[in-house]
């Protein structure tokens, strides 16, 4: 059987045919479906193949292909290519046995259309509230997009065979179905090792024994949008810099331009102790980052259940965050900021420098945590799902 996979993600292919990922959608996360399916076609977007290449994910393998499309998602691109992508995608429905669909994506609304014009089997992948992510996105157009793309995605997960949520209750609550449903993270982190958390406990203990020594404070994120909050994190490391001076060191890993930041940061005072790291591999280079980060921070306006937080606590990393979307499954209230609010941000971080009982019991607490979203928790759950959805899918073919 023949599936296409549709997201807005972005990808690089090199002229060998060999497809590349930032930061998620490597080929290992094709396995899941592959284990029940013959085939996956991907849509996505296609850019130019940049220097950087290096650095991501290889998404490319056997039985996986690639039908890859100019950006729609904004006015122009609209104008100038939605007409071809939607004729190219209603073939590639056609051709396909079922559909998968990942919120939030204007080519898997497209997707959606022409598979229910010709009844074919849908599933959706509940991954983000599509008004948290595009109102919150930075532009006036985003506002004015947000309740379309709101509404598209509550139709397509209201209509949708299957549905798996990524969050237990968040999404299950905006975004309700009439289909069958499952729930399990898209995060794949391997089963909790105790040297992990022994190793972070005497990290902890030196830093209390060397309290001179500043903490190194990370985020993960994409810089080309205001969602995963650098700004106001920023802002925020001013604060702590004018009442602590020297306590900490910020790092910050992922894709986007860090040109805006650094000049954020110049204007602060803060250009000597902040560090932007750009892109690396996901896996194992992201979890050997995380390891040398003493305190995390996901101050996101948007999330479904951010993977990079649940990684920073399989490493028992102290976390503090937003209550943004699913994050209030994750953390302790304690740790918790309205998003947008730099000043008790600020004072949390200043707290958690302080007090180093808070870093012990938030280090072990989501550590233990983390067993949740492990593979051995979560496969289980993925595979009961997606084997159920390859049952309904031949059903229909009978």
């Amino acid at each position: 059987m023949r599936v296409l996979y549709c997201h807005d993600n972005i990808y690089q292919q090199c002229p060998d045919g060999v497809v590349y990922s930032p930061g998620q959608f490597p080929y290992q996360y094709w396995a899941k479906f592959l284990k029940h399916f013959d085939h996956l076609t991907i849509t996505g977007r296609g850019v130019p193949v940049s220097e950087s290449i290096n650095k991501l994910n290889i998404s490319s393998g056997a039985n996986v292909s690639f039908v890859l499309f100019p950006n729609i998602n904004t006015l122009w691109g609209r104008i100038k290519y939605a007409h071809s992508a939607n004729k190219r995608l209603k073939e590639v429905v056609a051709e396909s046995d079922a559909v998968i669909i990942r919120a939030v994506s204007d080519i898997g609304w497209l997707a959606y259309r022409h598979a229910k014009k010709i009844n074919k089997p849908i599933a959706m992948e509940m991954a983000a509230c599509a008004w948290d992510s595009t109102w919150n996105h930075g532009n006036r157009l985003g506002k004015i997009y947000a309740p379309i793309r709101y509404i598209r995605d509550r139709i397509i997960t209201k209509n949708a065979d299957y549905v798996i949520y990524v969050s237990q209750n968040f999404l299950q609550d905006r975004y309700p179905t009439n289909g069958q449903t499952g729930s399990a993270s898209n995060v794949r982190i391997m089963a909790n090792d105790d040297t992990i958390l022994n190793a972070r406990l005497a990290r902890l203990q030196q830093a209390e024994e060397e309290s001179a020594k500043p903490h190194v404070i990370g985020l993960i994120g994409n810089l080309d949008n205001r969602i995963k909050g650098v700004k106001d994190t920023l802002n925020a490391l001013y604060k702590v810099e004018q009442q602590k001076p020297g306590s900490f060191r910020f790092k910050h890993l992922g894709p986007g331009n860090p040109a805006p930041y650094i000049e954020q940061a110049k204007k602060l005072g803060l250009s000597e102790i902040v560090q932007f790291d750009g892109m690396i591999q996901s896996g194992e280079a992201v979890l050997d980052w995380l390891k040398e980060i003493d305190l995390y921070l996901q101050p996101s306006y948007q999330e479904g259940v951010p993977r990079a937080t649940i990684e920073a606590m399989s490493m028992a990393c102290p976390v503090i965050a937003s209550r943004a979307g699913g994050i209030p499954e994750l953390i302790n209230d304690d740790w918790l900021i309205k998003p947008g609010d730099v000043h008790h941000l600020s004072n949390l971080i200043i707290k958690m420098i302080d007090t180093p009982q808070d870093r012990l019991e938030a280090a072990m607490q989501n550590f233990e945590k983390s067993y949740e979203y492990t593979n051995e928790f979560l496969r289980p759950r993925r595979k009961v799902f997606w084997a159920a959805f390859k049952d309904y899918v031949l059903e229909q073919k009978i």
